[in-house]
C-alpha cells in the first residue's frame, strides 16, 4: 500500500511554521502499522498548484492524508481544491454545522460568518466530526486513492491521526506479506560519520535491516528499521541488531525511542536516590533548566547558580581568590572548585560546572572562543572535560549544556 502526505500553507513555505505532524504521522505509522509513507509533499495557498498535487498524488498513491487549509479564512483552500479535483461542487454539511454552532456556544463565544465555510466539504464526502476543533475531517476519492483531510492545527491533528485514519489504514491495509519494526537508538559525543564507523560490523551482519543516520544536534541518531514477515519476526530482527550496537556504542548510547537526555540522566539520579547541584558561568542557567525540565526534578535538582562574574564565583560556589587570579576564570582549575564549591553549598551528591568563551569576544591563545570546562564533582573525586565547540554563541551554550549531562551521566556509570 502506497501511503503520502500533502501539506498545505504558505507558512510551510516560508520558514514561519514548521512542519512537526508529518514527522507525527510518519512515526505513528509505522509504529502501529509498520508501513511507510513513501513521500511528502508541501505546497503552499494557491489554487491551482494544490488542485494539480491533489490529482497528482491520487494517481499514484492508495492513500493519501491532506493537512491543513481546512480554517473560516480566505487562503484555506482545501476544500474547494478537493472538490475541483475530483469535479464535484460543494455542500454544507449539516452535522458538522450543528457541531461548530454548539461549539462556538459552549465557550460563550460569537461566530462569525465565515465559520459556517468549515462545515462545507465536496459533495459525497464522508464527514467525521472533530471533537478537539470546528473543522471536521472528510474523506473521499480520488483517482485510485482514498484521500483523508485532516486540520492542520497539531492538537486536531494528532487525535484524529490516532482515533481515525490509523484503525481505518489498519482495514485497508488487511494482510501484508512484509512487516517492519523500528528501533532509534540515541547517541551523545559521538560524531555522525564516527557513530556509522561504530555499526559497521553490525551493518554487515544484519542485511534485512536498513540502518539510518539522522543528526539531532547535539545528539546523533541511529535508526534500524527490520523488514520480517511477520510482526514477532520484525521485532525480534530489530531487537537482535540493537542488542549488537548497544554493545558497538557502548557509553556513547545514552537512550532509545523517545528518551530525552535530560529524562534519561534524570531517572539515573532518581534510581540512585542522589542529587545534584549546579554552578554555571558560560552556560547562564541552561543546565539547570534542562534538568527542570522533567517531572518530579525537584526530587534529584537541588538548585543552582548563575556565577557570571569572578565574585560570584567566589561569593556563591566557593572559588578561592588565587585560583582566579593565578587561572583565570575560564580554567580547569576554576571550574573544579565551582563544582566542588556548589556541591558542597547544596550539600549535593553530585556538583556540576561549567565556564568558558561563548563568543563571539574573548578568548584567549590558548583558549579561545567555544572553549568550555565542564567540570563534575561527587564523593570519588572530580572530574574535569575540556572541549572546543564550534558555532555561535547559542550553539555553544547549547551544546556546553548538554555536555554537562554527559559528564554527570558517564560519571555515575562508571
Amino acid at each position: 500500500m502506497r501511503i503520502e502526505t500533502i501539506c498545505t500553507g504558505d507558512e510551510l513555505l516560508t520558514g514561519l511554521t514548521a512542519d512537526t505532524n508529518s514527522t507525527f504521522f510518519q512515526a505513528r505509522l509505522l509504529e502501529t502499522l509498520g508501513l511507510q509513507v513513501q513521500r511528502n509533499t508541501v505546497v503552499g495557498d494557491v489554487r491551482e498548484e494544490l488542485t494539480a498535487v491533489m490529482r497528482e498524488v491520487a494517481a499514484r498513491a492508495d492513500v493519501v492524508l491532506v493537512s491543513g487549509g481546512l480554517g473560516p479564512t480566505a487562503d484555506d483552500l482545501t476544500v474547494e481544491c478537493a472538490a475541483a479535483a475530483k469535479g464535484v461542487g460543494t455542500e454544507r454539511n449539516e452535522e458538522a454545522w450543528r457541531s461548530i454552532q454548539a461549539r462556538f456556544a459552549e465557550r460563550g463565544l460569537r461566530l462569525s460568518a465565515n465559520n459556517e465555510k468549515q462545515a462545507w466539504v465536496p459533495k459525497g464526502s464522508e464527514v467525521v466530526i472533530n471533537t478537539q476543533g470546528s473543522a471536521p475531517m472528510f474523506v473521499m476519492s480520488l483517482e485510485k486513492a482514498r484521500l483523508f483531510f485532516v486540520p492542520g492545527v497539531p492538537t486536531e491533528y494528532r487525535h484524529l491521526v490516532e482515533t481515525e485514519v490509523l484503525p481505518r489504514l489498519r482495514t485497508l491495509r488487511g494482510k501484508t506479506q512484509e512487516y517492519r519494526v523500528l528501533k532509534l537508538l540515541k547517541t551523545m559525543g559521538l560524531a555522525e560519520s564516527h557513530l556509522e564507523e561504530k555499526v559497521q560490523s553490525v551493518v554487515k551482519v544484519f542485511p534485512q535491516v536498513v540502518f539510518g543516520y539522522r543528526t539531532h544536534p547535539p545528539e546523533n541518531h541511529l535508526k534500524l528499521l527490520a523488514v520480517a514477515s511477520s510482526p514477532d519476526g520484525a521485532a525480534d530482527l530489530a531487537e537482535r541488531a540493537a542488542a549488537q550496537c548497544r554493545e558497538a556504542l557502548g557509553l556513547y548510547l545514552f537512550g532509545e525511542g523517545d528518551d530525552r537526555y535530560s529524562q534519561v540522566v534524570g531517572r539515573l539520579l532518581r534510581a540512585r536516590k542522589e542529587t545534584v547541584a549546579v554552578a554555571e558561568s558560560c552556560t547562564a542557567g541552561n543546565v539547570a533548566a534542562l534538568l527542570a525540565q522533567e517531572p518530579g526534578a525537584s526530587e534529584y535538582l537541588l538548585g543552582g547558580a548563575v556565577t557570571y562574574q569572578a565574585a560570584t564565583k567566589q561569593q556563591w560556589a566557593g572559588v578561592k581568590a588565587e585560583t582566579l587570579e593565578k587561572f583565570g576564570e575560564v580554567s580547569n582549575e576554576v571550574a573544579k572548585e565551582m563544582a566542588e564549591g556548589v556541591r558542597a553549598a547544596a550539600g549535593a551528591s553530585w556538583g556540576l560546572a561549567t565556564t568558558g568563551w561563548a563568543g563571539p569576544k574573548g578568548g584567549t591563545a590558548t583558549d579561545p572562543v567555544g572553549t568550555v570546562y565542564l567540570a563534575c564533582a561527587g564523593a570519588d573525586g572530580t572530574h574535569v572535560r575540556r572541549v572546543l565547540l564550534p558555532g555561535d554563541r547559542q550553539r555553544i551554550q547549547k551544546f556546553a549544556a548538554y555536555g554537562a549531562l554527559d559528564v554527570l551521566r558517564r560519571a555515575m556509570l562508571r
